[in-house]
């Protein structure tokens, strides 16, 4: 059963994709639609079962390919159903009749291939699905209208076919070692060695990049911002939790010693604050948020660096929603205005994206009762003493930033028509991280929240009166390379410095 889950909307990839051959190429939105939504169909009998496992074919655990639904997994899970449910009808007459048929069939690769990685319980089985869903990611970003999509698709393939590399040399070095892919029989039969660690060093490295974790973070801003709304909704919200979830496999599989924990925490908390720093800056709307992917996926790091898997899945759980109905949101008025630039942009005459972006916005800081305050408060449970403080000074730069969006956003602009349906795609998204927030988490801190709003609100205001938003910092952007290949050879050396440290510290 479930297996199904990932098989049908694999199946409508290929139906749709061989519809212009058989000269039905009108029905490529109907096809596409039943493939996005049907996992659903299986999901309450999934949910009905949990925890459950097979293997496909009923061949034996050792010989067989082994996937199973957990409470480690379900969160990624669900939320890969759901934005990629409201993505499915963002994009239903989304695209030119000339490539449509292409997005299509990209987007259910997309999804069959993310949700594959989910379930997967064999290395490899989850290192292919991932591969799916990255080729079919870096192929939307190239088709995008935006300025600059094809450079930055380029740049995101090549570092992500490094990171897989490393990756597939790491998963047979625990091959060699072992004997085994399956997760479970390596945890039965592991003996930690040198080799092991070296495979976890290239492993962790790997999906570190993957997941756009400062310093490996530079290939995202651009990926993220130049793809198209929905695209990019999809990129933040559900692509880069899947190494994230490979690192959960890990730290359920692997035994990590303290030195590497502390240095994923560090690094946990170096990609919060740097991409609020970097979205604070922003005067690129699409920038702004992709900056916040790269700080909200340090939270999902600190929870997997804490040895708490269930903080980061219900994180990124939470990031899902409320940063995929951040892009479609903000992208929604960026598209019908013809900009991203930030003070160009209005939501002032449209009430519906107004509320959308203010609930998404209380939600990504973190404000009660919003899912967001659940997942951080998983989090938080694990933090002490400078670290909390940390954490929470972390949180009150989130909404330093959204301060900026909103406060950009609500200025007098143009009215322009923006289709009900986007409008009533963004604020169901907003409702619902209120709703779901109600659910997991129906606490009111309304103190320590109204302290944290009035303290980011000031803090807004006093850098705008310091000039710091006119500051320009075009020498820290990929513009300052001469060329593509320079940039590269840049950021390879960068790569190489931080798979160097961890091969250090795993040995």
């Amino acid at each position: 059963m479930i297996p199904l889950i990932v098989a049908f909307p694999l199946a409508a990839a290929f139906l749709t994709s061989i519809l212009p051959a058989l000269r039905r190429e009108r029905f490529s939105k109907h096809l596409f639609l039943i493939g996005m939504l049907s996992p659903w169909l299986i999901l309450p009998q999934i949910i009905n079962n949990l925890p459950s496992n097979e293997v496909v074919g009923n061949w034996s655990r050792v010989s067989g390919i082994e996937v199973a639904v957990d409470a480690y997994n379900i969160p990624f899970i669900v939320a890969e159903l759901i934005l990629s449910a409201f993505v499915a009808l963002y994009v239903w007459g989304y695209y030119p009749r000339k490539i449509e048929n292409k997005a299509y069939v990209l987007i259910l690769l997309l999804h069959s291939g993310l949700l594959g990685a989910f379930i997967s319980r064999d290395l490899f089985n989850y290192y292919i699905y991932m591969e799916i869903a990255s080729v079919a990611s870096f192929a939307l970003v190239g088709i995008s209208k935006e300025k600059g999509a094809r450079r930055a698709a380029f740049k995101y393939t090549v570092f992500s076919l490094l990171a897989s590399y490393i990756f597939i040399l790491g998963i047979g070095i625990i091959y060699l070692k072992t004997g085994y892919l399956n997760l479970a029989l390596i945890k039965e039969n592991l003996e930690m060695s040198r080799e092991i660690n070296v495979a976890l060093a290239l492993s962790f490295t790997s999906l570190l990049l993957k997941s756009g974790i400062f310093p490996l973070h530079f290939w995202l801003p651009d990926a993220h911002s130049k793809a198209d709304a929905p695209v990019s909704a999809l990129l933040s919200g559900l692509v880069v939790k899947a190494p994230a979830y490979g690192m959960i496999l890990l730290i359920l599989t692997f035994p990590l010693n303290s030195f590497v924990q502390k240095m994923l925490l560090s690094l946990a908390f170096l990609s919060m604050f740097f991409g609020i720093a970097m979205a604070i800056l922003q005067k690129n709307s699409e920038r702004l948020l992709a900056y916040h992917t790269v700080s909200q996926m340090g939270y999902v790091l600190l929870g997997i660096s804490l040895l708490n898997p269930l903080a980061a899945a219900y994180y990124a759980l939470a990031h899902s929603l409320f940063k995929g109905g951040l892009f479609l949101s903000v992208g929604s008025l960026a598209e019908h205005y013809g900009t991203r630039d930030l003070e160009k942009l209005s939501y002032r005459n449209n009430k519906s994206l107004m509320l959308a972006i203010v609930l998404l916005s209380l939600a990504i800081g973190g404000v009660s009762p919003f899912i967001g305050a659940f997942g951080k408060a998983m989090l938080i449970e694990n933090l002490k003493g400078f670290l909390k403080y940390a954490f929470y000074a972390g949180g009150i730069g989130t909404l330093v930033s959204f301060t900026k969006l909103n406060y950009y956003l609500s200025k007098r602009g143009e009215k322009i028509e923006i289709p009900r349906r986007k409008e009533a795609i963004s604020l169901s998204l907003g409702i619902l991280t209120l709703l779901g927030g109600i659910y997991l988490y129906p606490h009111l801190s309304v103190f320590k929240d109204s302290i944290s709003l009035v303290i980011a609100i000031f803090i807004f205001y006093l850098l705008r009166k310091l000039g710091v938003f006119g500051v320009s910092f075009k020498a820290f952007t990929p513009e300052q390379f001469k060329t593509l290949g320079k940039e590269i050879n840049a950021y390879m050396v960068l790569f190489t410095a931080v798979l160097l440290l961890f091969l250090f510290n795993f040995l």
